[in-house]
């Protein structure tokens, strides 16, 4: 199998639907308080502080985004709310641009500075390897019009 693949979760009990990519498995599950990986040639025991010596750094990162408008907009901050948020990297673009590594100031909000302008935004989060859970990301977005200022 390919690494190159999306695959798709979506628990019964939560509906909290989750994108995996570039993982070697077509499915997920938890039995007895472990996770499990669903590949072709097997199933997988997750966990662990690495991936066969690698460090583990888990990316989320969020659809394209235009705010129900085609006008230019600027990403002006965000926030990030969850359980070890703190250590957390909040990065975002617009259009197809650069991923630029936001402010962090504290209790899981970014400032996003003044070159976010673009019709559609896009956020990122990285972690560095400890524990976190993310329940919500609220973006500020400003709305400029038809043209884009300064």
């Amino acid at each position: 199998m390919s690494a190159d693949t999306l695959t798709l979760s979506l628990p019964a009990d939560s509906l909290a639907v989750s994108q995996y990519a570039n993982l070697p498995f077509t499915g997920f599950f938890q039995l007895g308080g472990q996770t499990y990986g669903c590949a072709p040639d097997g199933l997988y025991r997750i966990g662990g502080d690495d991936d066969a010596g690698e460090a583990i750094r888990p990316v989320i990162e969020g659809p394209r985004i235009d705010a129900g408008t085609d006008a230019f907009k600027r990403l002006r901050g965000a926030s990030v709310v969850g359980r070890g948020v703190e250590g957390l990297t909040l990065s975002t673009r617009t259009g197809d641009g650069d991923w630029r590594e936001a402010l962090a100031t504290g209790h899981g909000r970014f400032a996003c500075g003044r070159d976010n302008v673009g019709r559609e935004v896009q956020w990122r989060i990285e972690g560095d390897g400890a524990d976190f859970e993310i329940t919500a990301v609220a973006l500020e977005i400003l709305n400029l019009g038809r043209q884009a200022r300064g």
